[in-house]
């Protein structure tokens, strides 16, 4: 009788070690996921300051097909560089030869101050390197509760060549994420301190504005008089600096390649929508044509979103605050019509939410629509890898269109989401607003 139950005990053994090794696995695998996460990016910034020094600069940034620009961190060394220039009697605006590229400073209002600072060029290298840390600071405060894969698949964004772009120039867009992420930070403790947050980012760059959408987690009455309060200050700041705003936006740059936008793919192919319209290259229907499509489009996806009965709920309020944040600036800077693709490292913010919905979720309608966009976002932030590839030359232009349907869909599903994951009383106002019919309670 005792032979015939220890091989009977010995499996219940054996099942409940396995038991305790998945339990274990589980426990590590939760409890260190934000190590995992600082760990890994200070050991990835080490490897590449040492291919730095033993297989080069260029080389170095090179193997993730990013286009290097010398000097080192150019973008940011227009604001030295118009400094100096404002300093010898110029106004950057209209003439600035000290710039290494001889841009015209097109930068808001706000860093006109770096004028009376005496900042040089040779400053560029540690203002920069402090910029980066304070990207990176942003990076590890923000996610709340993320696991070791959570972190595996935020890793893959931040040194994505999107993001890689964005470290190579040194674009003062690093600053920006930062104050994104304070203010999602603060979201979660503050509304008032939230807002005032916004309002800082907003005078830094306009875009970060889109992200008044963190405080829906507000009451109704709450919210639109803080997102109120923000929009007054916005206005009052481009009305006070309306030359500068005007400049900002009149001398920036504006990419057919390595950008996202609604007017990128247009822009590209300008000559071909002209016949295929029948009107002229300068026409005003090619340049707002396509903010237009893209204002549809996500007009369109937000009913669909505010339509769906079953809530989109999130167990972290800030994962939820900053997946609004990251989705809102893709959504409105998308609808602007260009931006460098640096700016998709924005992203960035909506990858721990999306995660923890692909495993939470069981509703298929949400799952495809997450795990889609997970998709996207790896193809979008990683697609310098077959645009800069010497084997995929002869299809460089299939490849662009492939990566404008890539972003057009993105653009699409978050909006999507974005509606779906507002809290009651926006969709009871929706519902209200429409057909008689009103949205299932779920739990």
């Amino acid at each position: 009788m005792d032979a015939q139950r220890e091989p009977a005990f010995a499996e219940l053994d054996a099942k409940e070690d396995e038991d305790n090794g998945m339990k274990s696995l589980q426990e590590v695998n939760e409890k260190y996921g934000k190590s995992f996460l600082i760990v890994s990016s200070l050991l990835i910034w080490s490897l590449i300051l040492l291919s730095f020094k033993f297989y080069g600069y260029d080389e170095t940034w090179r193997l993730w097909r990013v286009p290097v620009v010398q000097p080192q961190f150019v973008d940011f060394r227009l604001i030295p560089g118009s400094a100096e220039s404002f300093r010898r009697g110029f106004e950057p605006t209209q003439k600035n030869p000290d710039d290494p590229q001889k841009r015209l400073f097109n930068y808001p209002a706000f860093w006109r101050l770096f004028f009376y600072t005496g900042i040089t060029q040779e400053d560029t290298v540690w203002v920069v390197t402090i910029m980066l840390s304070l990207f990176f600071v942003g990076v590890f405060l923000f996610p709340q509760d993320i696991t070791v894969l959570e972190s595996i698949t935020l890793l893959l964004v931040v040194f994505s060549p999107a993001a890689m772009l964005l470290y190579e120039r040194g674009n003062v867009d690093l600053i920006v994420f930062f104050l994104c992420a304070l203010i999602v930070l603060m979201a979660e403790f503050s509304a008032f301190m939230a807002a005032a947050f916004l309002v800082c980012a907003i005078i830094v760059k306009i875009f970060p504005f889109f992200g008044f959408t963190v405080l829906l987690k507000e009451s109704k009455l709450k919210f639109v008089w803080l997102s109120l309060g923000c929009l007054v200050m916005l206005l009052i700041y481009i009305y006070s600096t309306t030359y500068s705003v005007k400049s900002a936006w009149n001398r920036t740059m504006r990419g057919d390649e390595m950008s996202y936008g609604a007017n990128v793919l247009f822009l590209r192919y300008n000559q071909y929508f002209s016949n295929l319209l029948g009107v002229s290259e300068t026409d005003p229907i090619l340049k707002f044509g396509p903010m237009i499509l893209a204002g549809i489009l996500i007009l369109s996806a937000g009913v669909i979103g505010l339509r769906t009965r079953e809530h989109l709920i999130s167990s972290s309020t800030r994962n939820l605050a900053a997946f609004r944040m990251g989705a809102s600036i893709y959504v409105g800077t998308f609808l602007l019509g260009n931006n460098w693709d640096y700016r998709l490292a924005f992203l960035i913010f909506v990858v721990p939410q999306l995660m923890k919905w692909a495993r939470q979720i069981n509703l298929w309608r949400y799952k495809v629509v997450i795990i889609t966009i997970i998709i996207l976002i790896f193809l979008s932030c990683w697609h310098f890898l077959a645009w800069f590839s010497p084997a995929l030359v002869i299809v460089r232009e299939y490849v662009f269109v492939l990566d404008e349907i890539f972003n057009w869909a993105l653009v699409f599903g978050l909006s999507y989401l974005l509606f779906a994951s507002t809290p009651d009383w926006v969709k009871e106002l929706f519902w209200f607003l429409s057909p008689k019919r009103s949205p299932v309670q779920t739990s």
